[in-house]
């Protein structure tokens, strides 16, 4: 496909959509799952206009498929327009595929981009109207599962004796994304299987579009003109870019506070903070990690000063450095304000004068992980700490336990530990805080 710009069909120019408003960024801050279109979208050609130059007939269905993207002709229609044209066997299909690996089709920076959303736990589908025969190489390339990927069909001619297909006959209509208003039907279905709270799709053409105008289907459109812009799409669009590093950039990064600063409370922040550290390339966490201390003096110094400038704590965990980006706080509001991850890790005893305080003012959304060792004991029986911070602050509180000791763990010594759960996605963001290779 030639890629070129096109405006819509009044001519008129559109609003900058470059920067997205504060509500479809929240969205995009809480997306379950991404829908993205393929061709042009994920690599930088059309799949089918490919096969077709491939084929010696590259101009003839270029035309087509412009028609298509830009609302001008029905998707069905395309499809079967261009294929009477293709006219290819298995034969030819292979050896496309052997002649444009996925990786030389890909657009810059979209294999980092994916990668980043399955980091988050972010469920990646592909809603393409190519087909499965050519998209199947690069969704494994990128780490997507085949059970992931809406795409269309080829449906071939068998030969009586040979029992293998010989010729090109047509598509298989059934499949949604073989129709306009394809794509958001396949929303509709995901949605139907996986509980998702929040669907983005991501694409370039009028088909992508459709995704969010219709009822079950997308709650968010970001239309991607690295490759194709198309004015009629970047007009309809929630949000538009041309560079997958623009996204990136935006995804969220999880905000830490440390609630503690004992032993064991040092002890695991010299884990959290190599974690979040840029140079571990995770690009997840915010790199620097509040630590709420409680004020003491030590030889006339502040405790938070001392740790701030050595970073270390003298007291509680001596010898031990906790990380430049750990930075100790006496005030626990100032420290906790709009963090995404709380680490309690206090004496137990302190925990229910910690919530008071906190209650009402934690981020909402936020998560928290207890640990811990020790519960509240009631007249009416024993409380854990985990069930108080939920009951208390109304966020989920998970818990991380093991037979460790601080200096073990300071001392980079082998340890293990086991989180328990309420919800595995936040199980995994934590595991991805705390785990050591």
């Amino acid at each position: 496909m030639v890629c070129r710009a096109s405006s819509g069909s009044n001519g008129a120019p559109t609003r900058d959509k470059s920067t997205p408003s504060p509500e479809n960024l929240a969205i995009w801050h809480r997306a379950e799952a991404v829908c993205f279109d393929v061709d042009c979208t994920i690599t930088i050609n059309d799949g089918l206009d490919l096969l077709a130059k491939f084929m010696g007939v590259g101009e003839e269905c270029e035309k087509i498929t412009n028609q298509a993207m830009n609302g001008s002709l029905d998707m069905g229609e395309s499809l079967e327009q261009r294929l009477n044209i293709i006219k290819c066997t298995p034969a030819d299909v292979k050896k496309f595929i052997k002649a444009n690996p996925p990786k030389s089709r890909l657009t810059p920076g979209i294999v980092e981009f994916i990668k980043a959303l399955k980091t988050r736990g972010i469920h990646v589908f592909l809603l393409t109207g190519g087909f499965r025969e050519i998209m199947l190489p690069i969704a494994a390339h990128l780490g997507i599962p085949m059970e992931n990927v809406f795409a269309n069909r080829m449906l071939w001619q068998w030969d009586d004796e040979t029992m293998e297909p010989t010729r090109l006959v047509g598509f298989d209509t059934s499949e949604p994304t073989s129709r306009n208003q394809g794509k958001p039907e396949a929303i509709l279905q995901i949605r139907n299987q996986f509980p998702y709270n929040s669907v983005v799709m991501i694409g370039d053409g009028i088909t992508d579009l459709e995704a969010v105008q219709v009822t079950g289907g997308a709650d968010l459109f970001i239309g991607y003109g690295g490759v194709a812009e198309r004015e009629n799409v970047k007009a309809g669009a929630d949000w538009y870019v041309n560079d997958w590093s623009v996204l990136q950039a935006s995804l969220q990064k999880y905000k830490v506070v440390m609630i503690g600063s004992g032993a064991w409370a040092c002890a695991a922040a010299t884990l959290c903070s190599a974690n979040v550290a840029a140079e571990r390339g995770l690009d997840l966490f915010q790199e620097e990690i509040q630590m709420w201390t409680y004020q003491e003096q030590i030889d006339g110094k502040n405790l938070t000063d001392i740790i701030n400038e050595t970073h270390e704590n003298p007291k509680y965990l001596p010898g031990t450095q906790l990380g430049n980006n750990v930075v100790a706080n006496p005030d626990l509001l100032s420290a906790v304000a709009d963090a995404d991850v709380l680490i309690l890790c206090a004496p137990h005893q302190f925990v229910r004068g910690i919530c008071k305080t906190l209650a009402g003012k934690v981020k909402r959304g936020a998560i928290a992980v207890s640990l811990i060792k020790g519960m509240r004991v009631r007249s009416d029986g024993p409380q854990l700490i985990s069930q108080m911070v939920t009951r208390s602050l109304g966020i989920d509180c998970s818990v991380l336990m093991g037979a460790n000791i601080a200096s073990g763990i300071a001392a980079q010594e082998l340890s293990e530990a086991t989180i328990g759960y309420n919800s595995y996605d936040n199980a995994r963001l934590l595991q991805k805080l705390f785990q050591r290779e």
